[in-house]
């Protein structure tokens, strides 16, 4: 019986998102592949009379798409991190209060595995400009924490595990903001609200004997030669 996402609330908040695995942390095995991305992103702008969401970071990642397709229905795990400093409120009274204690809200979105780019990035955008809950499209049940409880501070992390062959064709991400004071405070001038935040996939085939991190290598040489 597949354990219901609420039940792990009370988990989450005794012990966040577990301890680290030191024997996996320093192992290096060819069946997992992390991707790591580091970037800026502008969350808001002044628009009219109010303050407005400014932009969203797309992120066409170096996935393994071949050695995926190959291991067809093989279950795999994808593991995703995003983490972003925020600028806390100075007033107390915004504590606890919704977009009004961090500066801003980041958060992660992936492709659907039968979305292309123009679907995907108009989902992401609704999604933000209508503060919705993003399901991450199709199967969003697959998702362990889910948006509601990986969506709190300022470190979010979450784990599905999928069919090798559906992941293969869910390479691209998104980041993308939501609100904050400020986007709250017309006080605060948009220029400086530049924010840093990192973006970590990591993609684990356990068992199964194949290499991932070759077919990445490749492809982030394929496009250092493009760029040269």
């Amino acid at each position: 019986m597949r354990q219901r996402k609420g039940a792990l609330d009370i988990l989450f908040q005794r012990y966040g998102f577990g301890r680290p695995d030191l024997e996996r942390a320093v192992n290096s095995a060819t069946s997992a592949v992390t991707l790591i991305a580091q970037d800026t992103i502008r969350p808001y702008e002044n628009k009219g009379s109010g303050r407005k969401l400014n932009e969203m970071r797309l992120f066409d990642l170096p996935w393994p798409r071949t050695v995926l397709r190959g291991l067809g229905d093989a279950p795999v795990t994808l593991r995703v991190a995003l983490s972003t400093f925020i600028e806390p409120n100075p007033s107390e009274v915004a504590r606890g209060r919704k977009n009004r204690y961090g500066s801003h809200g980041l958060r992660f979105a992936l492709k659907g595995a039968d979305e292309d780019i123009d679907q995907f990035t108009r989902r992401v955008g609704r999604t933000a400009t209508d503060e919705l809950v993003d399901d991450n499209g199709p199967g969003s049940g697959e998702w362990q924490f889910g948006y509601n409880r990986r969506s709190v501070g300022s470190l979010h992390i979450d784990t599905l595990t999928i069919p090798a062959s559906d992941l293969a064709q869910r390479g691209v991400m998104a980041v993308y903001p939501v609100g904050g004071w400020w986007k709250e405070s017309r006080k605060v001038d948009p220029a400086r609200c530049l924010t840093r935040f990192s973006l970590v996939a990591e993609i684990d085939a356990e068992e199964q004997e194949v290499d991932l991190y070759a077919e990445v290598q490749q492809a982030i040489a394929a496009r250092n030669v493009v760029q040269v």
